[in-house]
């Protein structure tokens, strides 16, 4: 991350609470926080190097949510493992959690997520790609989501790239 002493303040006001809470580069006691939410979200719990993650915590300093940029051999980077806590959800902490990344992170800026949320990240520019226009990594997982598509008759995520 370019700025690793950045902090973010955020307020979200909601119709009953308001919300405060910050951002900040992840630190190594956070490591099993970031596991423990990743886990309890059920998303892909793979390459979870707390070094590239950021945090927000609440003012009273309760880990609420985590995303990272995830660097891939091939030079691409995504934006990954995006999870709040559930009593916080829908109060901007994901929001704020991808435009801080976004603000760090280079061009093009890649991710994964599923159908379902598509819209959401295209409210942040983000746009589905193709095949034939993912960096090598991300054609090598879709051949992989293909087989898992066909056993668990499930649909398989989006790949999408800003910029």
């Amino acid at each position: 991350m370019q700025n690793p002493k950045k902090t973010a303040h955020c307020s979200v006001e909601d119709e009953v609470d308001i919300v405060h809470f910050s951002l900040r580069p992840a630190v190594e006691p956070d490591a099993r926080k970031i596991r423990d939410l990743i886990h309890r979200v059920g998303i892909n719990p793979m390459d979870l190097n707390w070094k590239h993650f950021i945090v927000a915590e609440t003012d009273e300093g309760a880990f609420i949510g985590c995303a990272q940029l995830k660097p891939h051999k091939d030079g691409s980077v995504e934006l990954a493992s995006l999870a709040v806590e559930g009593a916080f959800r829908s109060q901007g902490v994901a929001r704020a959690l991808i435009e801080q990344l976004m603000a760090q992170a280079p061009r093009p800026l890649y991710l994964m997520c599923r159908p379902e949320l598509g819209i959401f990240y295209e409210r942040f520019g983000f746009k589905v790609i193709g095949a034939e226009a993912m960096p090598r990594y991300f054609r090598r997982m879709l051949r992989v989501i293909r087989v898992m598509v066909v056993v668990t008759r499930r649909e398989g995520p989006l790949i999408m790239r800003l910029g």
